[in-house]
């Protein structure tokens, strides 16, 4: 009985032995994984912005997203856009103002492949500096901000490319209508544009004729006229600078002309949809 007690007791011995020497090896697994992430700083991060090796930026995060790009439900250019660079913001704007959903982020985290740290190491959120393209023709000024002629998140406002067809909006303060300007778009492009009203504090300016004091208005405004012809829809924005559109005539500055309203008439055309067909 002592020999069959001592045998198993050693085999009780060898089986805990076995036990811990699995969960050790377990334990070194799980490490291992741990460790399969690592810092990569944006120098890094932009060297990867092509469907051959899409590394992408959120949130702190940064995910190797190369295998995921032919399945990905959009055309292929809307998501190499992000690669190489911080990507938050269009994370979080799948839709205007509407995020990637719970399953989406889930299934972001099988791509994950280190934390986002800058030059000194310091972890990265997504508040950081935008090294593409689009930031590269920023001013060099810290305080600078994108021009509106050139802001792309202005233009992915819009919501789609609304159909060809003629177009007629207004501007109205105050019970006043002030802007009334009709226009066509071909193929994105605007053709036609013409004010069927325009008037200011009971001045009809395009009932003004040379000599009079405020006819140098009316003509700026017929210059964004034409040289909104044939330019791309999205061109509107760069009325909201109008020295970027009309030079100085007659001492009157570029100020006088009230772009954000031309603009919000063309936008209100936009949401009321075609007026007729072509």
């Amino acid at each position: 009985m002592n020999k069959f007690a001592y045998s198993a007791f050693i085999a009780f011995l060898a089986s805990i032995g076995t036990l811990v020497s699995v969960h050790a090896l377990s334990s070194d697994d799980e490490t291992d994984g741990a460790s399969e992430t690592r810092d990569i700083t944006l120098d890094e991060l932009a060297e990867h912005a092509s469907a051959e090796s899409c590394w992408k930026a959120i949130h702190g995060g940064v995910y190797d997203i190369t295998d995921y790009v032919p399945d990905h439900p959009t055309e292929e250019e809307v998501i190499l856009e992000w690669c190489g660079r911080e990507s938050s913001e269009a994370w979080d704007n799948k839709s205007p103002g509407r995020p990637h959903s719970p399953g989406a982020e889930r299934q972001l985290e099988n791509y994950r492949i280190g934390d986002l740290v800058d030059d000194q190491g310091e972890p990265l959120s997504g508040d950081v500096e935008d090294t593409s393209a689009d930031a590269e023709r920023q001013d060099a000024s810290p305080a600078a901000s994108v021009s509106p002629a050139e802001d792309q998140r202005l233009h992915r406002a819009m919501l789609g490319q609304p159909m060809d067809g003629h177009y007629r909006g207004v501007f109205t303060d105050r019970g006043e209508i002030q802007v009334n300007i009709t226009f066509d778009l071909r193929d994105g492009h605007l053709t036609d544009v013409n004010f069927r009203h325009l008037a200011y504090r009971g001045v009809d300016y395009l009932t003004l004729e040379e000599g009079d004091d405020l006819y140098p208005v009316m003509v700026q405004h017929r210059r964004i006229t034409e040289w909104l012809e044939g330019e791309p829809l999205t061109t509107i924005f760069a009325l909201y600078e109008p020295a970027r559109v009309v030079d100085e005539v007659d001492g009157f500055s570029g100020a006088t002309l009230r772009g954000a309203k031309v603009i919000s008439a063309m936008r209100d055309g936009l949401n009321r949809g075609v007026y007729s067909w072509p």
